[in-house]
């Protein structure tokens, strides 16, 4: 267990996220900031992309010195990034995280999904399959189009505009221009938000 650190100490992290991707970031508390990541509370990128764990950490002497590794370590490929956190000649010291409460989030991919869904509906996975793609076809299609699908109780799926705004490079910290874009959204029904918070939806 790591003993008390000193105050200037900073730390380089490494989270990895629901759709795989990591996410490299600096603070003087990794479990603290971790947990804020996983509640929805940190950076816009964890926001949209929910971490599942922690990779790891290095300890540094200054703000300074953890800003440079992180800059460093975002310039790497994904795997690059983990051989470098845990590399003996990276920048910092390797951290400990055996103190570290982590919250573990279970992703469920699309294989286990088509098995779930042939289970419950009593089909074959070949015919989970070819019904998942359909729905998700559908609605892709659909919302693509501008219109907006929406299955009560469950949620609606439609397409958002984003305006033009100025953003800044993550590597560099220069300002760039971000044009204007179609997005698609997903706003969760009622029963869905009740099941998820472990309530029971109120009958109308």
């Amino acid at each position: 267990m790591m003993g008390a650190m000193p105050p200037s100490a900073w730390f380089l992290y490494l989270i990895e996220c629901i759709d795989g991707s990591l996410y490299a970031g600096i603070t003087t508390d990794v479990a603290r900031r971790y947990q804020t990541h996983c509640k929805g509370l940190g950076a816009r990128y964890t926001r949209s992309h929910p971490p599942v764990c922690l990779v790891g950490s290095r300890l540094f002497g200054s703000k300074s010195e953890a800003l440079k590794a992180e800059l460093a370590i975002k310039r790497l490929s994904k795997d690059k990034k983990i051989i470098a956190l845990h590399a003996p000649d990276f920048p910092g010291k390797a951290a400990p995280t055996t103190n570290i409460t982590i919250t573990r989030r279970y992703c469920m991919n699309k294989s286990e999904l088509i098995e779930a869904i042939a289970k419950e509906a009593d089909l074959s996975k070949a015919a989970a399959e070819r019904a998942l793609s359909a729905a998700i076809d559908t609605v892709v299609k659909a919302v693509s189009k501008g219109d907006s699908v929406t299955l009560v109780g469950f949620g609606t799926f439609k397409s958002s505009k984003r305006a033009a705004r100025t953003g800044r490079n993550p590597q560099t910290g220069k300002e760039l221009k971000i044009a204007a874009t179609t997005v698609p959204r997903f706003t969760a029904g009622a029963t869905f938000k009740s099941a998820v918070a472990g309530k029971k939806a109120k009958k109308k």
